[in-house]
């Protein structure tokens, strides 16, 4: 059953289909390495051995009696401590929350209907505040590229990245408000979606900011997250594939914040990729990424504690770190909310505009690889090149190009305009078939 861990989400589906092994004997695969590695990596916050073994069972017995529900069917998957799941708390990567929730969020219902088997809930930064992946009060899982030398794995969904890149789930699903799918996701070297918004169901998600807020996808490759995400949103399913592609740059002096290694991993990568299928041109954005960060903190601040601000006292038992930041939004008034609501609601029309000349925008997925844990405090969060997808409600896909030094992956964004999510999957899938981009690290398996 080892080879599982190199199977495609496809390949599975097409082994269960065939019995060459059965939900019940992949389950237990899964089950057996978090048993043995979620010690070390610290990525699952709660397991659901119990229900997750009675649903295999009966998925087992659906596919000897003919039932078959489609092409996930008998797959396991995890999801972020963000999601309502029925009989468990919502925990927020906190200890704040104590409420048994009755019904589990429909997305979580939309997998399971299609015969997804819940495996367990994924750690995740306090409240999503957290782009480094580094929690405050709870646990942090450890980025599995180089575990015993403890790595950040990004954030806030730290732990569902960590889960995917070290096959202790073969999906996740996740959140995103600024980053935090696709920073994760580009620090442990696997791929993430942040879909246009209200493309899945928010209900029973906890929320942080409603404007910015999505449900995506963590995956190994595209392919895996288009499998999952087609079955979720079949509407889309009507995306026209293009013969080539017309890609955009950004002005070097718009992305100065990226360090000399990551930059040059990715400019080898634009090289690469120049072809007749992928024409590669440089084009200023219509926006500072400065000015999207601006506008986008006081939106986000200003939700945030409307959220949270009960919060914000003695006891609630939420770190110092995350009150401070919540705290931010404490003196924002409503005016300002207003005028930067209108602001957004501007820019995101402009957008629209912008991307009507290209298909998609290729930009990396953070300034850095990630560092030590230990180092969190020197340094600021990666986010840079995240927030402002989320300000113009924009999809985007990270996906990894390479190894730094370090022995780091380094990851690139395929951004597209709001409603282009399936084609901005298509072309993370062909750029990562000409990268052919693979994990190297084989001291955790």
């Amino acid at each position: 059953m080892d080879e599982i861990i190199d199977l495609s989400l496809g390949k599975i589906s097409f082994h269960l289909q065939r019995r060459d092994f059965s939900p019940v004997d992949l389950l237990r695969f899964y089950m057996t390495r978090i048993d043995r590695l979620n010690p070390v990596l610290n990525c699952y916050v709660e397991i659901f051995l119990s229900k997750a073994l009675k649903q295999a069972v009966l998925a087992e017995k659906d596919f000897l009696s003919g039932k078959y529900l489609g092409p996930l069917h008998g797959i396991p998957f995890s999801f972020k401590d963000f999601f309502d799941y029925s009989g468990k708390v919502t925990g927020g990567g906190t200890q704040c929350f104590h409420e048994k929730k009755i019904m589990s969020a429909p997305v979580i219902q939309s997998l399971e209907n299609r015969g997804m088997i819940a495996i367990g809930k994924n750690c995740a930064v306090e409240l999503g505040m957290g782009a480094s992946g580094v929690s405050e009060s709870g646990l942090t899982p450890v980025n599995p590229w180089r575990p015993h030398m403890c790595y950040a794995p990004g954030g806030s969904s730290s732990g569902s990245a960590v889960a995917v890149s070290s096959s202790l789930t073969p999906i996740a699903l996740a959140t995103d408000t600024g980053g935090s799918i696709r920073i994760p996701a580009g620090w442990c070297g696997v791929t993430g979606l942040k879909p246009s918004s209200n493309k899945l169901s928010l209900k029973g998600v906890l929320p942080l900011s409603q404007t910015m807020d999505t449900v995506g996808l963590i995956g190994k490759t595209a392919a895996d997250i288009s499998l999952v995400y087609k079955q979720l949103v079949p509407q889309l399913f009507n995306f026209k594939q293009l013969k080539s592609f017309n890609l955009a740059s950004l002005p070097h002096e718009e992305m100065s914040s990226v360090d000399t290694e990551s930059a040059v991993i990715f400019d080898n990568t634009l090289r690469k990729l120049k072809s007749e299928i992928f024409k590669i041109e440089t084009i200023p954005f219509f926006i500072s990424l400065d000015n999207c960060m601006k506008i986008n903190s006081i939106i986000t601040s200003f939700e945030a504690w409307k959220n949270y601000s009960y919060l914000c006292k003695n006891g609630s038992r939420l770190g110092p770190k995350i009150i401070k930041k919540l705290s931010q939004g404490k003196n924002i008034s409503e005016e300002d909310y207003i005028i930067a609501m209108k602001h957004c609601r501007i820019f995101r029309q402009n957008a629209s505009s912008w991307f009507s000349q290209i298909d998609a925008l290729l930009i990396p997925t953070t300034p850095s690889s990630a560092w030590l844990i230990e180092d969190d405090n020197k340094n600021t969060p990666p986010n840079d090149f995240t927030r402002f997808v989320n300000f113009l409600d924009l999809c985007a896909v990270s996906i990894p190009i390479g190894i730094n030094t370090n022995g780091m992956p380094v990851s690139l964004q395929i951004v597209c305009r709001n409603g282009d999510d399936l084609k901005a999957l298509h072309i993370a899938e062909m750029i990562e078939n000409r990268i052919l981009f693979r994990m190297r690290f084989d001291q955790i398996n």
